[in-house]
């Protein structure tokens, strides 16, 4: 394999293990090594986004901030979060990834439908369940990127367990920004 194929897979490899502890990265975001050091950093806020950085010295590989923004739908009633969305960058000039945490109880077949205003919708599967719920992941293409940052609100529709439809909406208000932030942070 080589060395340009590890590179990326290596980074890719590090940005899904921070982003696919998105959930616990939310319940605390200033959690602390054994030194008391932060090992993720809410770096700023853009409207309904967040943009956080794991901090060079906490990681494994690489030497500068592993930055992400995120943004959390709970329901409104019981408070609880249905939905999370995490954006990274696997390295530099690629593509920005999007992580879907997603609740248990869905239905899988029919994966994700992500639909921004009123343009087509764009179609994913789930990728996998474990206890603490289900992820779907997709690469923003060009072309998606340019609608959410001109978009208001984008509606993640998910499949109950009879197969009903259910729209979670998210806001795209904001987004513009926490995207040139982690994009500034890569560069």
């Amino acid at each position: 394999m080589s060395q340009l194929i590890q590179g990326k897979r290596a980074g890719l490899i590090g940005l899904i293990f921070m982003l696919a502890a998105g959930m616990a990265f939310a319940q605390s975001n200033n959690e602390t090594d054994a030194s008391g050091e932060p090992q993720v950093k809410i770096k700023d806020r853009h409207q309904d986004w967040t943009v956080r950085c794991k901090m060079a010295s906490q990681q494994a590989f690489g030497s500068g901030d592993i930055c992400e923004m995120y943004q959390q739908v709970d329901e409104q009633e019981s408070q609880q979060t249905v939905l999370e969305i995490v954006i990274g960058y696997p390295s530099e000039g690629e593509q920005p990834v999007a992580l879907f945490f997603l609740p248990l109880g869905i239905r899988l077949p029919p994966g994700v439908e992500l639909r921004v205003d009123e343009n087509e919708p764009v179609r994913f599967p789930i990728q996998l369940c474990s206890r603490n719920g289900c992820r779907a992941d997709i690469e923003l293409t060009s072309a998606l990127v340019t609608q959410m940052r001109a978009g208001s609100e984008a509606v993640l529709v998910i499949a109950d367990p009879q197969g009903r439809g259910v729209g979670l909406p998210l806001s795209l208000q904001g987004f513009s920004a926490a995207l040139d932030d982690v994009q500034s942070s890569i560069n």
